[in-house]
């Protein structure tokens, strides 16, 4: 049986901002005084426009010689003039205050909000589109923005003057009251029916403005490709259909508010032409003046400004709530990957690391699928030795370096290093003491030094340019227009891809740590610019453990261990005299898609 509808749904929509107040609640802490000022002065507002009508009833019932008149005429329009100049200034303060507040709280839940989605893990980031999840930080915060603004300055403002005008007109006239009674719940019946589909059709939008902005950002990232496979640089297929249905939604939601408003003041204007033939009747007859039919007028025609506030605030609140909805869930998420109680600062390491049987899941894998990114993988190696991880794409080279790092967490088994497991320590002790080198060099929209220095923060201008020595790039970055101050603009794309690889050496050399993790950073770069790269990472990694995620035999042949992966197994770890020696008695243990390279590695 179908469930009936309420044509209360408004109502029920202001009991769900509940649940706006205790996502905010947390970030409003401090701010009681400007919101105690602010009712304060919304009170002061309402008290004033409920006076405003008086002063003309004193002077027309004087006129007529019916009723009482307090005050002379020309008091009656100094006081209409003093209440309108003083409602002007309730009402101006109470949008500073209110407005300011509201900014506040929503600019610490959009700072809260940013860590919130830093602090997930790596798979939620893969998972996610980057578009998606840049609405939620950026445009699903600026509508709750508006909407909690709107709340404040407008609508509590008008819910406390309806329910004040409806309680004055009674006392003025409860006939004619009630005839604006039956009126105004046909208005709220339809505001209710209308905001229900507005909220539906809001949520629906928003999701297609997701899609949207994740296509933006994919080709935005893939400009190279996209400029070369579509040469007029025109719009995409995918980018076309849903722009097209974007607007067509958002094109329903004006419409459907628009037909609520002309309908809300259909029934408000014939409630009002109701009120003027049946008041004057009973000006006729005696039972009201005519100063009392004018102010009831006045009231009720000042109905109109809460009902269309009403009506397009439940427009607005529609989307208000649906971004509301998304990023309470977005929110509710709690990071996979958190600092265990009891975690400690780790000072130093020497560097002996363990796998006892980790198995990691692939965090690209369908929604309920298991499938392996390493399996029950066990090696171990002491401090101070290089090795050379290595296999063919997709065997878990990487996945080795993000479970080192705590990025991923293995499903199965532990990671140990110095004979603890990585949970031991908190997680930016033991980031902060490991040096990492990415397949390409990383740079923010930060000044050179900037970039440098977040591996190090205190680091001084003397140790960056002695560091930027030692990989070779002292010389380039004070050609730069500012030197260390210059701003790395478009992620270091102005600077060549070596430029760039040994800047990010030299941000990994001052943070100093005491195990390296180094993933293809030959990627992108000619012969003579990979020698020299290599050259210079293995002079900074001597004597410290570290993990050379690589393809190149070469640079293999030249660490201490060879850790070999096989679709997320090991197929082989120990030195290169053993690996060596494993290859010539059974070279057929060795996975054919590597077998072609041990001749170059041999050598």
């Amino acid at each position: 049986m179908r469930r009936p509808r309420s044509n209360w749904k408004l109502l029920r929509e202001i009991r769900e901002m509940k649940g706006v107040v205790h996502l905010l609640a947390p970030y409003s802490h401090g701010h009681g005084g400007r919101m105690a000022g602010g009712i304060v002065l919304t009170v002061l507002l309402l008290g004033f426009r409920l006076l405003q009508p008086w002063p003309l009833k004193w002077i027309l019932d004087g006129l007529t010689g019916v009723g009482t008149q307090p005050v002379s005429p020309e008091w009656s329009a100094a006081g209409f003039l003093a209440v309108t100049g003083m409602a002007a200034a309730a009402e101006y303060g109470q949008v500073m205050v209110l407005v300011g507040l509201g900014n506040q709280v929503l600019y610490r839940f959009r700072t809260h909000l940013f860590r919130h989605v830093l602090q997930q893990s790596l798979a939620f980031h893969e998972r996610k589109a980057q578009g998606e999840l840049l609405t939620r930080v950026v445009y699903d915060t600026t509508r709750l923005r508006k909407g909690v603004n709107q709340v404040l300055t407008r609508f509590f403002q008008t819910l406390l003057t309806f329910v004040a005008t409806v309680g004055v007109l009674f006392w003025v006239d409860p006939f004619l009251a009630s005839v604006m009674g039956v009126l105004g719940a046909m208005a709220l019946a339809i505001m209710a029916k209308s905001s229900r589909k507005v909220k539906r059709a809001a949520k629906k939008n928003r999701r297609r403005e997701g899609k949207l902005a994740a296509l933006v950002a994919e080709e935005l990232l893939a400009i190279r490709d996209v400029q070369t496979f579509r040469p007029d640089a025109s719009e995409s297929d995918a980018f076309a259909r849903v722009n097209a249905k974007s607007l067509k939604q958002e094109g329903k939601i004006r419409r459907l508010g628009s037909l609520m408003l002309f309908r809300v003041e259909v029934v408000m204007s014939i409630g009002v032409a109701l009120v003027l033939l049946l008041g004057s009747r009973r000006v006729a007859s005696g039972d009201i003046t005519a100063g009392e039919l004018v102010l009831f007028v006045s009231y009720a025609t000042a109905l109109y400004t809460p009902f269309f506030r009403f009506a397009r605030q439940s427009t607005r609140m529609g989307t208000t709530l649906a971004s509301a909805h998304r990023l309470q869930k977005l929110m509710s998420r709690a990071p996979e990957i958190v600092d265990l109680p009891g975690a400690v600062e780790v000072e130093r390491l020497s560097g002996a690391v363990e796998f006892r049987s980790v198995s990691v899941l692939n965090s690209r894998s369908a929604q309920g699928s298991r499938r392996w990114a390493l399996r029950k993988v066990a090696f171990s190696t002491p401090g101070g030795e290089s090795v050379a991880v290595v296999g063919a794409n997709g065997a878990g080279k990487s996945t080795i370096l993000r479970t080192l790092l705590r990025l991923t967490e293995p499903k199965k088994g532990e990671i140990l290093i110095d004979g603890h497991p990585l949970p031991h320590f908190t997680r930016s002790s033991l980031r902060g003491r490991m040096s990492v080198v990415f397949q390409e060099g990383v740079l923010f929209g930060l000044s050179v030094r900037e970039n440098l220095i977040l591996g190090r923060p205190g680091a001084t201008d003397e140790e960056i340019l002695e560091t930027l020595a030692r990989v070779g790039a002292r010389d380039m970055v004070e050609r730069l227009p500012d030197g260390l101050d210059t701003v790395v603009q478009k992620a270091g794309k102005l600077l060549s891809a070596g430029e760039r690889q040994r800047l990010t050496i030299a941000r990994a050399l001052l943070t100093d740590g005491d195990v390296w993790l180094v993933d293809e950073p030959t990627t992108g770069l000619d012969v003579g610019g990979a020698d020299a790269v290599i050259a210079i990472l293995r002079e900074v990694t001597r004597g410290k453990t570290s993990f050379w995620v690589t393809h190149d035999p070469r640079l293999a042949a030249q660490l201490d261990r060879i850790l070999l992966l096989h679709e997320g197994e090991v197929a082989f770890f120990g030195t290169r005299d053993e690996f060596q020696a494993s290859v010539s008695d059974d070279p057929m243990r060795i996975p054919e898609p590597i077998r072609s390279s041990i001749e170059v590695t041999r050598s």
